[in-house]
């Protein structure tokens, strides 16, 4: 494992801890750990600069879909970043693109939705607050798949 991987661990353990303590990021963390997942995408030959533009126009159409299916459903135009959906949580999901082919992005995306719903549900009780910090959830499950794809030896979901 080397200083970028390391690094790449250390700001999603900040993300998990500062999302599930104070409900936000700092700016700074999305911004390294796309950094880091930038200088992992270049390590590797399979990936090319269509991969990481697939996953982000795949994520920003998610978004899209958000904002036009909320907005018809409450009749007026309903911002996503003041009701649904964290800045921190967008910028966390668009940092972590370059991590992955678009297939294990997909993948890696709805298993989020999935590992958060359940967590929220087995600590609601100890959780303060009523939302979800989906950035905290999501850098602790992918803090769990690097260090399943450097300590065992099964197929890779991250490209690291």
């Amino acid at each position: 494992m080397d200083i970028i991987v390391l690094g790449l661990l250390l700001c999603l353990a900040v993300v998990f801890y500062q999302d599930l303590k104070f409900r936000r990021i700092h700016v700074v963390l999305p911004a390294l750990i796309f950094i880091f997942s930038m200088v992992l995408f270049t390590r590797k030959p399979e990936m090319n600069s269509t991969v990481f533009i697939i996953n982000m126009l795949f994520f920003l159409l998610i978004i899209i879909i958000l904002v036009v299916y909320m907005s018809l459903k409450n009749k007026k135009f309903i911002n996503p970043f003041t009701n649904y959906f964290g800045l921190g949580d967008f910028l966390f999901f668009l940092s972590v693109t370059p991590l992955f082919l678009t297939y294990n992005f997909i993948l890696f995306f709805i298993l989020t939705m999935v590992f958060s719903i359940i967590l929220q549900i087995l600590f609601q009780k100890r959780m303060k607050e009523k939302t979800i910090p989906l950035a905290g959830f999501s850098a602790l499950l992918l803090m769990l798949l690097v260090l399943k794809d450097f300590l065992l030896d099964y197929s890779k979901i991250t490209v690291l």
